[in-house]
């Protein structure tokens, strides 16, 4: 009858060896990263994928500013309709993504749970920036699409709070600022048979809700505000265009006047 080997017990030799394992692996332990060296880490890999989606996001912006100057002056072979059927498409595409990457940015900037006041890390100083700039893109929107100059303004002078010392920010606060408010000079530029499109080049986007429409004499006007400080509130002066061939045929700069505080 064979006998099975017996399993004997562990010699010298093999404690020592099961020792060098523990011994090696509570180093191994020890030499891995910190916690803080795992922070760092993973926020590095985020701002990476924010670099990523901000270049994706800007390049299908970059398109869509393609397609609008197609359309303000489009060539012998466009099809306008087409153009602006796809210029509405990739806008909502870009506000969609626009907004997810702002969701996120803000996410990021908000789990750093930075204090402001003091001295910007290099970190905070570019996250920032890439909020400003974002904040700038959305402001220029509301000027572009529909002649928002007080919601442009709103958003820069907020976006200011965080970012005091960003020059861009400054230098497009101050153009919208100047724009805002139309001025004597700046209606003069204006001359009877101007198109649409040649007034808004020089007096900027009219808001959508400033815009009239005078049935009886077969009008419509553009009503560009004035400074209230200067001219009182809700002060405004007017364009006035033929709905016949849709071109100036007069200007107004006492449109409508303005009305004290007090009143």
């Amino acid at each position: 009858m064979s006998r099975s080997t017996p399993i004997g017990r562990p010699g010298r030799a093999g404690f020592a060896a099961g020792a060098s394992v523990i011994v090696l692996f509570a180093a191994l332990v020890a030499c891995g990263p910190s916690e803080e060296e795992r922070v760092a880490a993973a926020r590095a890999d985020a701002w990476a994928e924010l670099q990523e989606d901000q270049a994706a996001l800007n390049a299908k912006r970059g398109e869509l500013a393609g397609l609008r100057a197609r359309i303000a002056a489009p060539g012998e072979e466009d099809d306008v309709e087409a153009l602006t059927a796809e210029a509405e498409a990739l806008d909502n595409e870009v506000g969609n993504d626009g907004e997810a990457f702002s969701t996120k940015l803000v996410n990021y900037i908000n789990e750093a749970e930075w204090e402001l006041g003091g001295e910007m890390t290099e970190e905070q100083r570019n996250a920032f920036a890439m909020k400003s700039g974002e904040d700038m893109y959305l402001a220029e929107e509301y000027v572009v699409k529909g002649g928002d100059y007080r919601r442009a303004v709103e958003i820069l002078e907020r976006s200011l709070g965080v970012d005091p010392d960003n020059a861009d920010l400054q230098a497009r606060l101050a153009d919208y600022q100047d724009a805002r408010y139309i001025t004597a000079e700046r209606l003069a530029q204006i001359e009877r048979g101007m198109t649409e499109a040649e007034v808004e080049a020089l007096l900027g986007k009219v808001f959508h809700r400033n815009v009239r429409e005078f049935d009886a004499e077969n009008v419509f006007a553009w009503f560009y505000p004035k400074n209230p400080e200067e001219h009182g509130d809700g002060a405004a002066a007017g364009v006035f265009f033929r709905e016949g061939d849709r071109k100036v045929y007069r200007t107004d700069a006492n449109a409508v006047e303005g009305r004290d505080e007090e009143e």
